[in-house]
């Protein structure tokens, strides 16, 4: 019973007028600011209450609010918010002088799919209050990038169902993407209706090159320099899913991929396995 009086308080609290002073400081972040067509554009919302007064969104009218973008292309032409989505602010709850962050997919909202250079600001507006309060204006760039590497493969019939004549295909596509003064790969799977993963795998390094091999069920083996002497080896599946990660390091031989002709299996050739801590260190951004 208590506990019902002190919400109905609460609620009275909340739907009391509050005066004009009150307002909300935001800032926002995003990510990064080079984007592969079709990648994620995650914006990292910072509102800080600065009213003095508690700040509910909910259902009740009075507790209604919205977290919104104006995000502008390069001919300051408005891109507008795609029709029934809209970020879910109901459940956020600012106390005074508190901060709270949320992390915004931007693209599961607004329509990105055209390459190019965005202009984004977030605002917040609040039935309980009579201004809008909006951030700072953060750019980026959505780029196709340009194709480094291709194979399309078969999906494999491990059940024996398939009809040969109906064998489904997908295409790895591995793209290099210029982010300022580095280039970063980028890992495409998809077929001609879908796309099913895009994956940052690694970055350019100097002299060295990516190898990339299929082996015979349909997986992606990817040799990468991430140092001058020491390379990452991943295996993707057809789903775009990373299924074996080991780090090799070179010795008198580099490691390479090697694909067996007759079986069709890919495996890692000279070099050796590498030591966490010892030869490498995980970088994570």
């Amino acid at each position: 019973m208590k506990n019902k009086v002190l919400i109905l308080i609460l609620l009275g609290a909340f739907l009391l007028p509050i005066v004009s002073f009150g307002q909300i400081a935001m800032k926002m972040e995003l990510s990064r600011h080079y984007y592969l067509q079709y990648e994620p554009v995650f914006a990292k919302v910072h509102m800080r209450n600065d009213s003095g007064h508690a700040i509910a969104f909910g259902h009740n009218k009075r507790l209604q609010g919205k977290l919104l973008f104006e995000i502008t292309d390069t001919k300051q032409r408005r891109i507008s918010r795609i029709q029934g989505k809209e970020y879910p602010m109901v459940g956020i709850l600012l106390r005074p002088g508190a901060t709270q962050t949320v992390v915004v997919p931007v693209n599961e909202y607004y329509d990105l799919l055209k390459c190019g250079r965005y202009r984004i600001r977030a605002y917040v507006q609040h039935n309980m209050f009579s201004n809008v309060y909006q951030s700072n204006e953060c750019s980026f760039e959505v780029s196709h990038g340009s194709i480094t590497w291709q194979r399309t493969v078969g999906i494999p019939d491990f059940l024996g169902k398939n009809e040969i004549s109906k064998v489904k295909t997908r295409t790895y596509t591995i793209k290099c993407l210029i982010e300022g003064d580095r280039k970063t790969f980028y890992l495409l799977v998809e077929d001609k209706k879908k796309i099913y993963s895009i994956k940052r795998v690694g970055f350019e390094l100097g002299q060295e090159r990516m190898a990339c091999d299929v082996d015979n069920f349909s997986r992606l083996h990817i040799m990468l320099p991430i140092s001058p002497k020491v390379f990452t080896y991943l295996i993707y599946n057809i789903n775009g899913e990373l299924e074996k990660q080991q780090v090799y390091k070179r010795t008198k031989t580099i490691p390479i991929l090697i694909r067996d002709p007759r079986t069709g299996k890919v495996y890692v050739a000279g070099g050796e396995k590498a030591l966490k801590k010892l030869d490498y260190q995980d970088h994570k951004e």
